[in-house]
């Protein structure tokens, strides 16, 4: 039984509706996605908009499922480049989609947990909003990226590595603000940091790049 694979329809499609989501999300808060732009070249953002933050707030669960999206086309043109993959189906990418989005939601719900089980929730709140901030940043980089890698620089090795260099680049900087907003109680308790790098920071990618690995296979 032939596979239906992942071509240029499927792909144009991802773009548009991700290009559906984030105009969804300007439409919702104009003002305040304005501000979402500039989001690395300054802390406004994530100053001003924490103040009225919810857990479930629609700007945020667009963007965020744009971000998952994105992250998950991504990783597909760069298993695609690097290992000739060719026979991934509509349903296959969803659930891709899905395995992300939950992981990530998962890691969210263990720092809120941990943050009201030691009572800092006003911490780890202001905290999981930064991060989740800068992936959501990261996805709408993503998509006119995604889109040259798709249209106009099919298979171009040298954009694919500029794209992961800047995705890499950018979930640094958002580790970095973080670590400058919480310095002094970072470095009080700097075991405790380095022991939260290595467990809800660096090992979650470690294990969701095994967990890819193992779905595309």
């Amino acid at each position: 039984m032939l596979r239906e694979v992942l071509n240029n329809d499927w792909y144009t499609t991802i773009i548009i509706v991700s290009l559906t989501i984030i105009v969804s999300a300007k439409l919702l808060n104009p003002n305040r996605f304005m501000d979402f732009l500039r989001l690395i070249g300054n802390s406004n953002y994530l100053r001003i908009h924490f103040k009225d933050h919810r857990f479930f707030d629609p700007f945020d669960v667009l963007l965020f499922i744009n971000f998952c999206t994105n992250a998950v086309l991504t990783i597909i043109l760069a298993y695609n480049y690097y290992k000739s993959m060719a026979d991934l189906t509509h349903n296959e990418f969803i659930k891709l989609v899905a395995i992300l989005g939950l992981s990530f939601l998962a890691k969210i719900l263990l720092e809120l947990g941990i943050g009201y089980l030691f009572e800092i929730e006003k911490l780890s709140h202001s905290y999981v909003f930064q991060q989740v901030s800068i992936l959501n940043f990261l996805g709408v980089l993503l998509l006119p990226l995604n889109a040259l890698l798709i249209f106009s620089f099919p298979g171009h090795g040298s954009l694919l590595v500029i794209i992961l260099t800047i995705s890499v680049l950018i979930i640094i900087i958002g580790l970095f603000k973080s670590i400058k907003s919480y310095q002094k109680l970072l470095i009080n308790n700097f075991f405790y940091f380095i022991l939260y790098l290595c467990t809800l920071e660096i090992g979650p990618y470690v294990i969701l790049c095994k967990l890819f690995s193992y779905d595309i296979n």
